[in-house]
């Protein structure tokens, strides 16, 4: 099964699970809407403790805050946070903004402990859709309770370049869990198109 690949299961299955959720990205994309996931890992995934998953609208205020309504690819966040030194990316949880600085020869969006380094670029690319794997679930500035399980030892993990096996093309699927999560928004797509 695909889930077994890519290490961003645990994503998938929440996205899944907010059918809602998929099927608004699917119809903001189809009417020509594009969007970028800041997508976290699954080993992030798994560092979110039950009581930051268990208020009332959480994973939906999660999955809103790693979505940037632009399209972006790992070039041009990095151009940018070269060029400018920081930037602040709109999400769609308004009116919350994401930081993005260059560190460590990255790319890091957040601040302080709740921050996560992309590390695993252009997942996937089709040019409305972009998938960018962090190695941190990134919480908005007011979710206090987030940041006090982020771990202050931290270093930057190695960039991902070459996947095994595995070239990246534009819009070209990967054999990864996010496939899952992509599947629902075409899936959605095809509904808003009906």
């Amino acid at each position: 099964m695909l889930l077994l690949y890519g290490g961003y299961n645990e994503l998938a299955d929440i996205l899944v699970n907010l059918t809602s959720l998929a099927t608004e990205m699917g119809c903001l994309v189809f009417e020509g809407y594009v969007l970028t996931v800041l997508a976290p890992n699954g080993e992030a995934m798994t560092r979110l403790t039950t009581d930051q998953l268990s208020e009332p609208g959480s994973p939906e205020n999660i999955l809103y805050y790693h979505m940037i309504p632009e399209y972006q690819t790992e070039e041009s966040m990095y151009n940018a946070v070269r060029r400018f030194g920081k930037v602040r990316y709109d999400t769609l949880r308004l009116p919350h903004k994401v930081v993005a600085r260059e560190a460590d020869g990255s790319v890091k969006f957040g601040q302080g402990e709740g921050s996560a380094y992309l590390f695993d670029p252009d997942i996937y690319t089709d040019g409305r859709i972009s998938v960018q794997g962090i190695d941190a679930v990134l919480f908005a500035p007011d979710d206090t309770k987030a940041t006090q399980t982020a771990d202050p030892n931290r270093k930057p993990p190695a960039i991902v370049t070459n996947k095994k096996k595995i070239k990246l093309r534009r819009g070209q699927y990967l054999p990864s869990d996010l496939d899952l999560v992509l599947s629902v928004l075409l899936v959605s797509l095809q509904i808003a198109q009906k």
